[in-house]
């Protein structure tokens, strides 16, 4: 699969329960010319979602109430033959977190709080290890 630097081509998911912190993360992703994405307040939704849209890119919380977790999605969506970036975002950066997610391959931490200088920052990783 082709990987486009266009930022309006990169779809992206925002899956994190603190609508404040989706807000944060939709208003960045914007300003920086990311215009393809959508939002998800729970993991289920999250899964259900990633099923039925192909995506480039996932913010993903850790810490989210009901049935599935940040982890739960993220080993949910590793069974997934789709290549998709996913970035884990957390407020509590333990060992355990880190080692859950790196067992599952993913692509990078955000730690909260969250600021648009750390979310470019992610983004250009994104870009330059999919469209060099």
């Amino acid at each position: 699969m082709p990987w486009s630097c266009n930022p309006n081509d990169v779809r992206i998911l925002i899956v994190d329960d603190d609508p404040m912190l989706r807000k944060l993360l939709r208003t960045t992703l914007r300003s920086l010319d990311h215009t393809n994405i959508l939002e998800s307040e729970s993991g289920q939704e999250a899964v259900e979602l990633c099923q039925k849209n192909p995506l480039d890119l996932v913010f993903l919380d850790i810490e989210m109430p009901g049935e599935m977790n940040g982890i739960a999605v993220l080993n949910e969506l590793r069974q997934d033959e789709r290549p998709v970036s996913i970035i884990m975002i957390t407020a509590h950066s333990t060992v355990a977190n880190v080692r859950q997610a790196a067992a599952s391959k993913v692509n990078g931490f955000l730690v909260k709080p969250l600021n648009p200088e750390r979310i470019e920052k992610v983004l250009e990783h994104f870009h330059q290890s999919r469209c060099a």
